[in-house]
């Protein structure tokens, strides 16, 4: 397969959302409280330090900028899929991995509406209130594990069935993606208790996968179009 100028930006884009997402949460972060599940009070106390920090501003616009970078990543990922099989369609994985791309989109940017309602309005929200807004945005969070577990999985399959990726990224993928299922329906019982392990890990395949695309697109051939070798006649 051909690589074009095109095709390692589409690459990089994979990157850039991983790296914008991870950089822009910490600075969106930085100085608010360290609980998981703070009272009514410190949600205020914490929106009011990050509508007055410059660097926090800068971390949420980060933030949302990987997630147009994921929207293009997953473009290209249709793309390449699509002229590695030669079929005209990016194969049956690779239309779930697309789809869960996109599931993990909505969800993203669906909770981040209560966020931004609290940003907007803390001057005139209740505790309670308040703290409902930012458990809606953590519950949003654990919620995106679900589709990204699922994005990772059958991203790691469409690309070894495509000979874009080698065996051990591709059940590296396989591995983190039921992990991070598993981890997802675990976590909705008891956001405040989950843990983001599978996610983060996740995140850091999609990191090494976009930049091993970038560099070198080819690993070998699609795994479903090896020829099999010729049986050799008994008595020759």
């Amino acid at each position: 397969m051909h690589i074009t100028a095109r095709d390692r930006l589409g690459a990089a884009t994979g990157a850039a959302f991983v790296a914008l997402l991870l950089v822009g949460n910490g600075l969106s972060i930085a100085g608010t409280g360290p609980s998981s599940h703070p009272t009514g009070e410190q949600v205020l106390k914490d929106t009011a330090h990050q509508a007055s920090s410059t660097g926090a501003t800068v971390g949420i616009v980060l933030e949302f900028v990987g997630l147009a970078a994921f929207i293009v990543f997953l473009g290209f990922l249709a793309d390449v899929l699509r002229r590695r099989t030669g079929e005209g369609q990016p194969g049956m994985s690779g239309r779930v991995a697309v789809v869960a791309g996109i599931a993990t989109l909505a969800v993203k940017l669906g909770g981040a509406a209560p966020f931004l309602t609290l940003f907007l309005d803390r001057r005139q929200l209740s505790p309670q209130l308040a703290l409902i807004l930012n458990d809606m945005n953590g519950a949003a969070f654990v919620l995106s594990w679900l589709p990204f577990a699922v994005f990772v999985g059958a991203a790691a399959t469409a690309l070894r069935q495509t000979g874009l990726v080698g065996r051990p990224t591709a059940y590296a993928g396989l591995v983190l993606g039921i992990a991070g299922l598993a981890l997802a329906l675990v976590g909705v019982t008891d956001p405040t208790n989950s843990t983001p392990v599978a996610f983060l890990l996740g995140l850091v395949w999609l990191l090494v996968v976009s930049v091993r695309l970038g560099v070198k697109p080819t690993i070998e051939a699609p795994v479903d179009r090896v020829r099999p070798r010729s049986a050799v006649p008994v008595g020759a």
